[in-house]
């Protein structure tokens, strides 16, 4: 089960959680500032970017989950006022540094696949944060595997609510649009990934996973990724909603494996203008599956999925959606 963020206005009222300390004695964290690497990722040019930053860290974790402890961090390269942010730092004594930048590119991932749902004009538009790596030069990582790495993003403020979770959770309100964005993935992908563990304050979400459908034994998005036995988690409990209705999803839960998991060490694979029935509407898709040996972080290589389909709607029975009443007043 994925790492829950429970938020920084919540934690009044979990006063058990157990802390991780980073060793900094400053009494006051904000007054101790040092020059760290930011390392970004960028979805369009598919290239990591690095940069010297400067930030304050503080020395003990505020919130911790299943496998992540959670810290505040200022990074002074942000705007005044929108420099708080959250670090996290995996619980798994000599984490592969991989495994934070496979994460940003996960949620980077689902921000492209926010675009193509709000593309469709729902009630609720939805939004990931977008992630970064942080690298501390002089800071040892647990267990000596080199420079300390933490993820990091911007701190979201307010009520913070975990929706879903990567084995067929649904927070008891189940809203509709979270459910309708997972149900929404799994269609928009072609049944190749679907994103769950929903959760973050209103709609702007974080800490999500990706189950994916890349054959027996691929799990491309992390521990977290339990490939087609999440996907039918997710739809043993998951019950369509009016936003399903809308999107024309109600009716597409096929979990079937993938007969075919082309691999071709940096060739391009495209599909162009595919589409597949969805009730009374068709999703045109313009898909590129690039499958390359490209570095996943700017240290290291692995072979994955470089792009999403981008998603263009066709409804064949009424016309463009946008000549349509949108929905209004669901959640």
């Amino acid at each position: 089960i994925n790492a829950e963020y429970m938020g920084p206005t919540q934690m009044a009222s979990t006063s058990s959680t157990r802390r991780s300390s980073l060793s900094l004695s400053s009494p006051s964290w904000t007054s101790h500032v040092e020059t760290t690497i930011k390392h970004e990722f960028s979805a369009e040019t598919r290239r990591w970017k690095s940069t010297k930053v400067r930030v304050s860290l503080a020395p003990d974790a505020f919130q911790e989950g299943t496998m992540r402890f959670v810290y505040e961090l200022k990074d002074y390269s942000r705007p005044a006022g929108d420099q708080d942010c959250v670090a996290k730092l995996s619980k798994t004594q000599k984490e592969d540094p991989r495994t934070y930048f496979s994460e940003v590119e996960m949620q980077l991932q689902c921000c492209a696949l926010a675009s193509a749902f709000n593309s469709r004009n729902p009630p609720k538009r939805v939004h990931f944060l977008a992630p970064c790596v942080m690298e501390f030069p002089h800071r040892t990582a647990p267990g000596g595997t080199g420079s300390l790495l933490l993820g990091v993003e911007p701190s979201l403020k307010g009520n913070y609510v975990k929706h879903s979770n990567n084995y067929g959770f649904v927070a008891p309100e189940e809203r509709n649009t979270p459910q309708a964005f997972s149900h929404f993935t799994w269609v928009a992908s072609k049944h190749r990934l679907l994103v769950c563990d929903i959760q973050g304050v209103d709609d702007t979400f974080t800490d999500p996973q990706i189950h994916s459908n890349e054959g027996p034994g691929v799990f491309r998005f992390g521990k977290g990724d339990m490939g087609l036995d999440g996907v039918r988690k997710f739809f043993a409990t998951h019950r369509c909603n009016p936003i399903c209705e809308y999107l024309g999803l109600t009716g597409d839960t096929q979990t079937e494996a993938r007969v075919e998991t082309p691999r071709s060490g940096g060739i391009i694979r495209r599909v162009r203008s595919s589409s597949m029935g969805l009730g009374d509407r068709r999703m045109s898709l313009d898909a590129e599956a690039h499958f390359s040996s490209k570095p996943l972080s700017p240290r290291c290589a692995l072979p994955r999925i470089t792009s999403l389909p981008s998603v263009r709607w066709v409804d064949a029975s009424q016309g463009p959606r946008s000549a349509r009443t949108p929905l209004r007043n669901l959640n």
